[in-house]
């Protein structure tokens, strides 16, 4: 298998163990000041311990008045350099190759003061930047090589250049965003010159022989932006100045779908892009780009679209991903879905948390031990939060007897799964399944509990994850023949009209009209709140309403539903009058309520102590689903 062979770097002074790179990804484990927690230490130390051949350090920020959103690595001062000394230290001592990103906010800054080649703002709403004079550009190069040299002092093997992403380095090779006309600006060569003096002076600092690896957009999908034609001359000319490798992504804040690609893009979308470069040059090139599968990340190098491959948030979801396939256990390897949690999180300056993997950022602190005193466990509801609390506590050692009243395990991830962008989810399902099946954890599907029927089975204890039931809001109307529920609609319990009238905008609202214009129906949102899916994440969010709207879908928001009557849906507009929206079917998207139907377990003199997780204590996502069933099942 080519993923697991050894490459050589730099002219043969990088031995790389096999072909699986961990991208630098912000993950706010930092501290305030940027410097190295023993948090960032174990989660690095998970990926390195793995088996993970090359690792690149999340970005490090060069300059303090240019941060980002926070908290984030900083090495702009040499205080920052002994915690990542020591990071680097564990991280070699697993035999991973491991390097440092340096980066610029340029404009994208959010704690300080956007800077840039060109008064050009990031959006339309943004600040316009401070533009760059000449010796602020001498100022900036100057920054990046003496961070470069903490990066050679800490004892990193290699310094990454952060020039993708619509970052500052970006900004000086993109035409979209420089439109100087000096010596750092005005046509190709020009705009290369910033990245070339930094290439130039780090090498002069730090030696000929300091490898530098180069990270850039392939293309930013966007107009007026890098193309691919473009980037294939600059990865030459990175080449010819002494860049050992290149490292391909790809956007600009304008395109952030392909940089951290949701669910709905598909797995490996940025290869060919890989490929043009690596056609181009003759140092080795990394792809990424929801590379998550094995299937795809060994096709890639098969086919010579790549060297070397990134896996990102794929080694977030399982740190483990590499020795499970060493151990040819690739079915056991934890799937990224792409729900893009982590990065919703980040960007709003909090710590990153995975949907599938709740031991995220807590590696060195929660572990599945063995229990030295088993219990029979009775877990009632197989949706995320029972499936996780059935795997970790059957993994612990207890007895598990895993009871659903549907036929299938998963519960409302089917519902998450049913829009097509969504799909994905369904591989999360394949895998919490798969797990409790081979831990042994005796399972009946099909089957509804009562108290006489629980206490029969003779439980120590029950977790009670029975999920949660649709909310009914108090709206005249709402229980006509033509008003369904959302869920029963996407599982295809139930039928609607040509034309419907969807009730609440959340991200429930949002997936069923794309499941309903999907399958051909017209459809409009009714929201209260000032725009719809407040409660997705940003990326999806932005594509979802640029698609409804492509639709024409009418997105009626401020509005609040008077009642229901046989032919339409009456709604007070924004300013206070009254409206209808005709349609054949009302659709209501309105949340969930805890399901109460074992509340007898809940009782007091009940016998056996009961544990409610996930929406059955109370309704959330999916990553609260699964972090509550890890908890309850790790300590249980």
């Amino acid at each position: 298998m080519k993923l697991l062979e050894p490459i050589t770097l730099a002219k043969g002074k990088l031995r790389v163990k096999n072909r699986v790179v961990m991208p630098p990804m912000g993950m706010g484990y930092a501290n305030e000041d940027g410097t190295v927690t023993e948090r960032v230490v174990e989660y690095y130390r998970a990926r390195a311990q793995s088996g993970v051949g090359m690792i690149v350090v999340e970005n490090c920020i060069i300059d303090p008045d240019v941060l980002g959103v926070g908290p984030e690595l900083q090495l702009h001062a040499d205080f920052h350099v002994p915690g990542l000394a020591r990071l680097a230290e564990v991280v070699k001592g697993y035999g991973s190759v491991v390097g440092l990103q340096l980066n610029h906010m340029g404009r994208q800054t959010t704690l300080g003061k956007p800077v840039a080649p060109s008064a050009i703002s990031i959006s339309e709403r943004g600040p316009a930047p401070r533009v760059l004079t000449k010796s602020d550009i001498e100022y900036v190069i100057g920054e990046f090589v003496s961070a470069a040299l903490r990066v050679q002092k800490a004892g990193f093997d290699f310094v990454e250049l952060h020039g993708a992403h619509g970052y500052l380095m970006c900004e000086f090779l993109s035409p979209l965003s420089n439109k100087r006309d000096d010596e750092f600006g005005g046509d190709f060569d020009r705009r290369l010159r910033f990245s070339l003096e930094i290439i130039r002076g780090i090498r002069q600092t730090c030696g000929e022989d300091f490898p530098i690896q180069f990270r850039l957009s392939g293309n930013e999908y966007y107009p007026g932006g890098l193309t691919l034609a473009d980037t294939t001359k600059i990865s030459s000319r990175l080449a010819d100045a002494g860049v050992c490798s290149i490292s391909v992504s790809a956007g600009n804040w304008q395109t952030l779908r392909y940089i951290m690609a949701p669910m709905f893009i598909p797995q490996g979308y940025l290869l060919d892009d890989a490929g043009a470069i690596r056609s181009a040059v003759k140092v080795p090139v990394i792809a990424v780009g929801r590379i998550h599968s094995v299937k795809v990340a060994e096709q890639a190098l098969v086919d010579g679209k790549a060297d070397m491959v990134a896996l990102g948030r794929a080694l977030i979801a399982d740190s483990d991903w590499v020795v499970k396939l060493q151990e040819n256990r690739p079915d056991d390897i934890r799937p990224c879905i792409s729900c893009n949690a982590c990065v919703d999180l980040v960007s709003r300056a909090q710590e990153a948390k995975c949907t599938v993997n709740a031991g995220l950022g807590r590696e060195g602190e929660l572990k599945i031990t063995r229990t030295h005193h088993p219990h029979r466990v009775l877990v009632i509801g197989a949706g995320p939060a029972g499936l996780e609390a059935a795997r970790v506590s059957a993994a612990r050692g207890h007895k598990v007897t895993l009871v659903e009243k549907c036929e299938k395990l998963g519960g409302k991830l089917h519902v998450s799964a049913a829009a097509p962008s969504k799909g994905e989810i369904l591989n999360f399902v394949d895998y919490l399944s798969g797990q409790v099946h081979k831990l042994g954890v005796e399972i009946q599907t099909g089957r509804e509990l009562d108290q006489a029927a629980v206490l029969d089975l003779k439980p120590d204890l029950i977790v009670n994850a029975t999920g949660s039931y649709p909310s009914l809001p108090p709206i005249v109307g709402v229980r006509l023949p033509h008003v369904k529920i959302a869920e029963d609609v996407m599982m295809g319990r139930t039928t609607v009209g040509q034309r419907v009238a969807i009730i609440g905008g959340g991200g429930t609202g949002c997936e069923l009209a794309e499941w309903l214009l999907h399958r051909g129906h017209e459809v409009a949102i009714l929201e209260m709140m000032a725009h719809i899916g407040m409660n997705i994440e940003a990326i999806t969010r932005r594509w979802m309403y640029y698609e409804l709207k492509k639709s024409k879908v009418p997105l009626l928001t401020r509005c609040k539903v008077m009642r229901i009557e046989g032919d339409g849906v009456v709604y007070s507009d924004p300013n206070g009058d009254e409206a209808t929206y005709s349609c054949d079917s009302a659709v209501i998207a309105l949340g969930y309520r805890p399901n109460d139907d074992l509340s007898f377990c809940d009782e007091e003199g009940f016998p056996i102590p009961t544990y409610r997780v996930g929406d059955a204590e109370r309704p959330g996502t999916i990553l609260d689903a699964v972090t509550g069933g890890n908890q309850l099942g790790a300590r249980i």
